[in-house]
């Protein structure tokens, strides 16, 4: 029985999920990967992908972005994220299948020194690539840069409905901290509450240390 197999047996498959996250490693970008038989390349978002990250935004329903600081349907804020990117506020890796964007995630760092430990993870899925455990590997790899950086904290936000982007956070170790209550407005005026969701760094590293430690006696015989 392997170590991850051995916590998944002690605590349970959300401990092992939560150690093959906090263990994650930045790809090689360009990354060529295959999801259920779909080939995809992994990228960093660049100036030349204005056009394609717009197509990508105007085909998914408005409800989706509703948990994003910005329009990103709108030409002038896609040219201030990628300007962000640029002066290093943000890394945003995409998923690019046949030149189309199906999906991305970012890691934005404030701009303001007292917060400079807190990083905030987005990621977004087209509707065809969701399923394919796409959305898991991208929030893996945002976990994986944040932490390269230096983050101390993780911050994540979606509407309440959103019950697919609160599972897998919950199972990378994100504990629910806020509910704000009609804190959104869409398109049409109608108010959505919005979750906020949190994972400490230093506290869930201790955790799953512990964990290891235990699993890995299990697995001696000690």
């Amino acid at each position: 029985m392997g170590l991850l197999q051995g916590l998944g047996r002690l605590f349970g498959g959300q401990i092992a999920d939560q150690v093959a996250a906090q263990s994650a490693e930045p790809l090689e970008y360009p990354a060529a990967i295959s999801l259920e038989g779909v080939t995809l390349t992994l990228r960093f978002l660049e100036r030349d992908d204005r056009e394609a990250m717009l197509d990508f935004a105007r085909k998914l329903p408005t409800h989706d972005l509703l948990f994003l600081r910005r329009d990103i349907t709108d030409p002038s804020n896609v040219d201030q994220w990628i300007q962000d990117i640029e002066e290093g506020y943000y890394t945003t890796i995409a998923a690019v299948r046949d030149d189309v964007i199906v999906g991305y995630t970012s890691v934005a760092t404030d701009r303001l020194g007292w917060t400079r430990h807190v990083a905030e993870l987005r990621v977004l899925i087209s509707h065809e690539m969701r399923g394919k455990n796409l959305g898991r590997l991208l929030t893996e790899q945002a976990f994986a840069f944040a932490k390269q950086r230096g983050v101390k904290k993780m911050m994540a936000q979606m509407t309440t409905d959103q019950e697919a982007a609160v599972k897998v956070f919950s199972r990378m170790g994100f504990q629910r901290e806020a509910r704000l209550r009609n804190q959104v407005m869409d398109r049409d005026g109608a108010l959505h509450d919005l979750q906020i969701m949190s994972l400490d760094v230093d506290e869930f590293q201790a955790k799953i240390d512990v964990m290891l430690l235990s699993a890995q006696n299990e697995f001696l015989g000690i």
